[in-house]
């Protein structure tokens, strides 16, 4: 997001295109399914290595400096994310094939992912391994651009909660099977980043293969057009703004610790990595079922009320309570309530949260381009919190273990949402 100047209506100012009308016809089951799947699919290929993979394989080639070096590969990815992100939602917009707008960018995306995730698998020293990682963040940013602009392409207000919940479900689906896949393939380390991109690719090919694209015609653009189409003012937007905020701090705060979940749970609690997997897969699994609970029931009650705002105090408190438990966790008991707190949070929160952004984008006919702004929040947030965190944790530390310095700051942040949600008008 940046703040330099307002930009027009539509990213040709010369054009005469009016926004798209928002959709009125109800999506299916099937349109439901397929989309919560490949929304699974995705959220595995993001979720297993931030949350495993990659710390494990970070671990494994340098193993004495793995705050440090976690820190600057996945700043260095979402710096390429960041960029690549808006960009490629804004072209995605603009794409104009046979097979429609966002497929290629799907089929690219996949096959993009692919290359990357081989090349960090087979990496032996870190300036590989960073290559390889700036492909696989380029690869999201394509998969985004496709997936990302669906629902408010496609999705009616009445049901967007729902989608949103359903999301949620995918997310916490693709972390809880990314530890427990993760854990098994640990000798295998081409496998433990290909067998999530596959599956991705299978989910994906059968969305593109079952679900019709609707056709939006839009004005083409030229490369300095889409450059400044990525600019917004806040003060003309604020109440898009207020949310993107909101979503940055909650996501830097529930990425201090997916982040260096795997680390705390080895340095503190003293498994092995491979114990850890499992140990994490268990409280993932169990887990799952309270995130579910909480991302589909407050995503339904928020559609029925016709409220978003009151979710997302909930989840900011909840939070931050997860968050400070955490902060003083010596023991696997304590440790297990603490991800139960948050998981809940982070169900409501994403559920509720993506409804909210769908309802808020200032323009349909850009939907692509407002979704990638609003996910570049996310994006943004994966290299803050390696900065942040590695920052906190070496605050006092000779070895980068001060978590309770860690979690505390993410209970701050998680707190900061309901600030930001209080200024937000345009939804109650």
């Amino acid at each position: 997001m940046t703040i330099e100047s307002p930009v027009p209506a539509a990213p040709n100012p010369a054009s005469a295109a009016t926004e798209a009308p928002e959709p009125q016809k109800k999506v299916g089951g099937l349109f439901l399914t397929l989309y919560g799947l490949l929304n699974f699919g995705l959220y595995l290929t993001v979720m297993m290595p931030a949350l495993f993979s990659l710390p494990y394989k970070i671990g494994v080639i340098a193993p004495d400096d793995k705050v440090a070096v976690l820190a600057i590969v996945t700043t260095v990815g979402a710096i390429v994310g960041v960029v690549a992100g808006p960009i490629a939602g804004v072209l995605s917009d603009r794409t104009r094939t046979r097979i429609g707008r966002r497929r290629p960018w799907l089929i690219g995306g996949l096959a993009t992912l692919a290359l990357g995730s081989s090349i960090v698998a087979l990496a032996d020293s870190v300036p590989v391994l960073l290559l390889g990682w700036g492909v696989v963040s380029l690869a999201g940013a394509a998969n985004a651009a496709a997936i990302a602009p669906v629902v408010a392409e496609r999705v009616p207000k009445a049901q967007r909660g729902t989608v949103g919940a359903i999301i949620g479900v995918a997310t916490q689906l693709g972390g809880v099977l990314g530890y427990s896949i993760g854990g098994l393939l640990t000798q295998d380390l081409l496998l433990l980043f290909l067998v999530p991109v596959a599956a991705f690719a299978v989910l994906g090919v059968v969305f593109m293969l079952a679900v019709r694209e609707p056709i939006i015609e839009l004005p083409r653009t030229t490369v300095a057009e889409t450059f400044r189409s990525l600019v917004f003012n806040p003060r003309r937007y604020p109440d898009f703004s207020f949310l993107w905020v909101g979503k940055l701090l909650m996501q830097v705060a529930l990425a201090f610790l997916s982040t260096y979940q795997l680390y705390f749970v080895i340095d503190r609690l003293g498994f092995t990595a491979e114990e850890a997997g499992g140990k994490l897969a268990l409280v993932g699994g169990i887990g799952i079922l309270v995130t579910m609970t909480f991302a589909v029931v407050s995503g339904m009650l928020s559609d029925k009320l016709k409220r978003r705002k009151v979710f997302i105090y909930l989840a900011a408190g909840l939070s931050a309570v997860g968050l400070g438990l955490m902060a003083f966790t010596d023991g696997f008991g304590m440790f297990f309530a603490a991800v139960l707190f948050i998981l809940g949070a982070a169900g409501m929160f994403g559920s509720v949260d993506v409804a909210m952004a769908s309802d808020l984008v200032p323009q349909r006919d850009q939907a692509g381009r407002w979704m990638s702004i609003y996910n570049l929040a996310a994006t943004l947030s994966t290299a803050l919190a390696p900065l942040a965190g590695a920052a906190l944790l070496m605050a006092g530390s000779a070895d980068s273990t001060n978590y309770t310095a860690l979690f505390i700051g993410g209970a701050v942040l998680a707190l900061g949402v309901a600030l930001t949600t209080r200024f937000i008008k345009g939804v109650r």
